[in-house]
């Protein structure tokens, strides 16, 4: 089991998230996310169904920031715990101990703990699947081979990319432990995957695999063409998602283990190394975001765990730690507004907070109308801060999302943009930042009456907004 320091840490760890997470802007995918909670499915357009099912079930009560993002401070932190817990499995306690500071205080952790995304839950799933299918191959535990099944399930249920550490424990078997494919407990594992998968691919057999197609396209590109400047730039954004003072130590301590390629090393590197190099690869074509990396940190956190243990590196691991608690304690508390650029952060998180009050300010009344309409999935802010997610629809030329799924299944709107006619909708408040936009629902509708218009500047951006009526 954990230590009792670390689990008293653990505790005020995930008290102190869970509170300071009611006090800080949603980011608009966050909102995006909310709504899918709201409109429960087998599975949407941009992603696995996850991360919708733990915001219904931690909203149940109150759609307040706190219980909107409390699965993410509480994935996080039961995520550290199996990290501790593989840690100690592999190696010893000292090394579960390093393990859970380093994985606590890496970057991508500060922002996990913060927002809920997909990539909250495959956290926890891909960590869950490292450690029960560990216990299965080498210790022979059956009853882990079941667990490391519905927790692979889970784990593509939370994001697609969640099929990678999955292969690289399929090589890792290939490579050492062939006797599983005698097992019928081996099977019983595939079956119970793809029995919790089954949803997914369901609802994606429903809707022509457009699911499966758009995230293949959205992160592979077609033609090889090497983009230097994508390719360096998620390369070195690495560096600061893990930590500034991890990645190349750890890149450093591989090299030198005449050790590295020992069984239960490989079991860490095959995740870790296959998953950046994959990600790597393609933002050499295409243009990558760095979280897309953030599970090869899992793996890469006990590693580190282990080499700063055996060779004693506890003032990096105490640098590292005070580094993050520094920037935890700026960024999520109101320290951070009275720093220039974390103000600015703050506040560009915030540009649209207060809007509910702005719009009360303005005399509009948005029970009159039936339908609010939004610029893009971005919009669906306007829908978690009046609690609309019934009637909140996206008609303009936009990046194809669930809003596009959503419409045809509930209006029977063509899913495709542009549109070139519209049903009967009644009464219905624009609200978003286009110009281009505005006119584009104009001609669907055949008229518009801009009611308000609004400019703002918060921080160093500057912000419009326009509210035009719409009538058919």
């Amino acid at each position: 089991m954990m230590g009792y320091r670390e689990k008293i840490v653990l505790f005020f760890y995930t008290l102190f998230n869970a509170i300071a997470n009611q006090f800080i802007n949603f980011y608009s995918d966050e909102t995006y996310y909310w709504l899918w909670s709201k409109k429960l499915g087998l599975s949407y357009f941009d992603h696995p169904p996850m991360v919708a099912y733990f915001i219904k079930m931690t909203t149940l009560f109150s759609d307040e920031a706190m219980f909107v993002r409390l699965s993410a401070a509480l994935l996080v932190s039961a995520t550290a715990y199996f990290l501790y817990m593989l840690a100690k499995k592999i190696f010893d306690e000292k090394a579960a101990v390093y393990t859970f500071y380093i994985f606590l205080s890496s970057i991508l952790v500060l922002a996990a703990s913060t927002v809920i995304a997909p990539d909250t839950p495959l956290m926890f799933f891909w960590a869950l699947t490292l450690y029960s299918a560990y216990i299965y191959l080498e210790e022979d535990n059956k009853k882990y081979a079941l667990l490391t099944g519905l927790s692979a399930g889970a784990l593509l249920l939370s994001k697609y990319t969640g099929i990678l550490p999955l292969f690289t424990i399929f090589v890792y078997i290939l490579l050492y432990k062939r006797a599983v494919f005698k097992d019928k407990y081996f099977y019983g594992a595939i079956a119970l995957a793809v029995i919790v998968f089954s949803p997914v691919l369901y609802w994606n057999y429903l809707h022509e695999f457009i699911s499966f197609t758009f995230q293949l396209h959205h992160g592979v590109a077609e033609e090889k063409v090497f983009h230097p400047k994508a390719f360096f730039t998620f390369v070195g954004l690495q560096f600061a998602l893990f930590h500034p003072l991890y990645l190349l130590p750890l890149l450093y301590f591989i090299l030198r283990d005449k050790e590295r390629f020992s069984r239960q090393k490989v079991y860490l590197l095959l995740p870790f190394l296959f998953v950046l190099l994959f990600f790597s690869y393609n933002a050499a074509f295409k243009e990558a975001n760095a979280q897309w990396a953030a599970g090869a940190y899992l793996s890469a956190a006990v590693l580190l765990g282990h080499y700063l243990a055996k060779y004693n590196y506890r003032k990096l691991l105490i640098a590292g730690v005070s580094f993050s608690t520094f920037l935890l304690i700026i960024l999520k508390t109101p320290i951070g507004d009275y720093i220039p650029p974390i103000e600015r952060l703050h506040l560009r998180l915030g540009h649209i907070d207060k809007f509910k009050e702005e719009i009360e300010a303005m005399h509009l009344d948005l029970d009159r109308y039936d339908y609010l309409l939004i610029d893009d999935y971005h919009g669906s802010e306007v829908a978690y801060f009046f609690r609309r997610y019934n009637n909140v629809l996206v008609l303009n030329t936009a990046r194809f999302s669930q809003f596009n799924i959503w419409r045809h299944d509930d209006q029977g709107i063509a899913m495709e943009s542009p549109l070139s006619s519209i049903p009967k909708l009644g009464r219905c408040l624009y609200i978003g930042r286009s110009k281009r936009h505005v006119d584009e629902i104009g001609k669907l509708f055949g008229n518009q009456k801009q009611l308000a218009y609004e400019a703002k500047r918060v921080g160093l951006w500057d912000l419009k907004y326009y509210f035009v009526e719409y009538v058919n």
